[in-house]
Parts: structure tokens; sequence; C-alpha cells
């Protein structure tokens, strides 16, 4: 009898988002020879809406809010809660105002520090956890409205991966509200909010270890650590991943 010879099956990394042909995470990926399953677990739609006529700032909480927003009145200052939202909004605008670091309740502080006393509106999905505006609400005047729908679409079945990168909240519910997590996954939940408020301290990334029960909050019931994802900086993570 020969030598057996055994079927080397590359890693998979889930995504919660599509991703283009040419995408520096498929290229990272190939290179380390894993590959990528990427779908969105979302659907959007834009919601018409009431411009404000005497707002003083627009302040996104994400890059497909300015997507949704239409176009933005050069009078107006112009505030993010992240980077990967600064980045959309000042290819629409050519200016950002404010930028956050994607933490909600340091975000808000900040926020409030060149805010305060002023008309915010807040251009937003429908299914917005309203962070910074309900932290404020007392000390800004928020101006508030609904731009787009986001509705989430659970996969038809379970989908089988090495590694989970949640992209969204509603991401992390449209999946773990129906699927458990395999035994010896890893989970990587993109920004504070979606790893359920356990964001690492320090640039380290949130990763879920071990097979993780459903339910509201996602995310939030996994045991998190802080991990760093190996040669794939935040930084293009960010660029790459956080558009939902």
């Amino acid at each position: 009898m020969g030598p057996l010879h055994l079927a080397y099956l590359a890693p998979v990394i889930f995504i919660s988002r599509r991703l283009a042909p040419d995408s520096p995470l498929r290229q990272w990926a190939a290179v380390r020879g894993e590959s990528i399953h990427a779908q969105s677990l979302l659907t959007f739609a834009p919601v018409p809406f009431d411009l404000p006529t005497n707002a003083q700032w627009w302040f996104f909480y994400s890059a497909r809010a300015v997507q949704f927003a239409g176009e933005i009145p050069t009078e107006v200052r112009t505030a993010a809660i992240g980077t990967s939202t600064a980045e959309r909004l000042y290819a629409a605008t050519q200016h950002v105002d404010f930028c956050g670091n994607g933490h909600p309740d340091r975000v808000a502080e900040d926020f409030l520090a060149v805010a305060q006393g002023d008309r915010v509106f807040f251009p937003r999905a429908r299914q917005s956890r309203l962070s910074i505006q309900t932290a404020l609400a007392d000390r800004i005047k928020v101006l508030d409205a609904v731009c787009y729908d986001n509705q989430p679409v659970p996969p038809a079945a379970p989908i089988s991966a090495d590694t989970y990168i949640f992209t969204s909240p509603l991401n992390v519910a449209a999946y773990l509200d129906h699927y458990p997590l395999p035994e010896g996954a890893r989970v990587l939940a993109m920004g504070p909010s979606t790893g359920g408020g356990a964001g690492a301290p320090g640039g380290g990334e949130c990763v879920a270890c071990g097979g993780g029960g459903g339910g509201a909050g996602g995310v939030a019931g996994l045991s998190l650590v802080r991990r760093r994802v190996p040669t794939y900086t935040p930084s293009a993570l960010s660029r790459e991943l956080l558009d939902s």
C-alpha cells in the first residue's frame, strides 16, 4: 500500500460584508493560504427624510449614513464617529470638522467639548443604537432623521469557518441569533459596539474564542480577549470593513 495522502483544507475566514475581487483582505488571505467567504447579512434601502433647516452640525454614525444622507450643506460643520466614517465623509464634503475614535462614550465626551448647546443633526439607520445623541440629549439640541433602512438577513444555513469577522452589531445579531459558533472558532468584532461594548483597549482587536451562543447582544455573550490581527494592520481593516 502506498503512502496515505491527506487532503489539505484551507482555513476559511467569514466576513459579514461583500468584498471586491481585488480587496486587500482577499489578497492578504491568499498570501496566508486562507480562503474568504464574504457575505453581508444585511439589506440597505434609502428612506425619504426632511432636511433640517437650522442645523449647525451633521453627525454621522457610519459610512453608510453618509451614502444615504444625500447632499450635505456646505455651511454646516460635519462630524464622524470614527475614522472609516470620516474617510467617507471627507470624500463627500472635502472637510471633516470632528472625528471620534469609534468608542461611543469617549466620542460623546470629546464631541461635547466642541458642540455643547449646538443644534446637531443625526441622519442615521432605522436600527441605530443612538449612542451619541442619547448620551448628549440634555446638552445639545438633537435633530434626528432616519435616512436608510437596515434589516438583518440571516443565512439559510450555518456558515462553516475557522474565523468569523463581524462588521456591525446588526450583522452579529443576524448570525448569532440563529446559529451557534463552531467550537474553537475565533471571532473578530470590528469596533467596540460590535463587540458588545467589550472592546479591547490599547489598540488590540477583540476576538472571541470558543463556541458562543446566540441571543440579543451577540458577541457580548462570548469570551473576549485582546488580540492583534497578524500582518494586517487595524487601519487597513477599518478602511476595508467598516462600511456597514
